[in-house]
């Protein structure tokens, strides 16, 4: 069964076509990384997809529940008053109330623990570090138990050490829960070693594979330009 599967589809910013005709089919419980170039429509697609662009024509499904969004990283500074917990738990927070019930609180627990964080979660986060921090993010993406994850270039900012232990944990979870991952990155030694398939998209179309592909199409395309981009983020 697809978790997210597209015909004709199609992006639009006013008169500007980001793309045409794009026929998608993720499957549940993969895990997809998300390539192209800035301005390729990576961005424009996730939007539609947690409902966020409304400029678009032909037919999209969206067969999750619940998606969690872990978005760029995000600058924590070392006064941050909330503890790991309590950030994670910022996810049951919209606006009309600063607490948790005992559901809540087992939920966050839960979160915590799939993302390895329970031994610091009374720190408070702007003390953790770069790679915790992360961590904490993709757990408040986890709170609610979504179907499907996206994670929009969650990596950008860490040490390769710190990279590859976020994604191992994501990747376990992809695997024990049949979790569905959508990974936007431009890092392709990252993709070969966790995802098993890619979106592509590329001059206004999206294409997609197994990550065993990704070899034979390096030659066309502009990675090194990709690699540039993270040394400079």
């Amino acid at each position: 069964m697809s978790i997210i599967k597209t015909k004709d589809f199609g992006i639009r910013y006013g008169e500007k076509i980001v793309l045409s005709h794009a026929n998608i089919d993720v499957p549940i419980g993969r895990f997809f990384a998300v390539l192209g170039e800035n301005g390729a429509g990576k961005t424009s697609f996730v939007k539609a997809l947690i409902g966020q662009n409304q400029q678009i024509s032909g037919d999209l499904q969206v067969n999750a529940q619940r998606i969690g969004f872990v978005p760029q990283f995000r600058e924590i500074t070392r006064d941050y008053p909330l503890t790991v917990s309590e950030f994670v738990g910022l996810n049951y927070n919209q606006g009309w109330h600063l607490w948790t019930n005992s559901s809540e609180k087992e939920a966050i627990q839960d979160a915590l623990k799939r993302m390895d964080l329970l031994d610091i979660q009374n720190k408070r986060l702007g003390l953790a570090s770069g790679g915790q921090k992360q961590r904490a993010f993709v757990a408040q993406a986890l709170v609610q138990n979504p179907d499907l994850l996206i994670l929009d270039e969650s990596t950008a900012s860490l040490d390769h050490e710190h990279k590859v232990q976020l994604l191992r944990i994501v990747k376990q979870l992809q695997e024990t829960e049949n979790l569905t991952i959508l990974f936007i990155t431009h890092e392709l030694k990252l993709v070969s070693e966790f995802a098993d398939g890619y979106l592509l998209f590329e001059n206004g179309e999206a294409t997609q594979g197994e990550a065993s592909q990704l070899q034979s199409l390096t030659t066309r395309l502009t990675y090194s330009h990709f690699e540039d981009e993270v040394h400079h983020v």
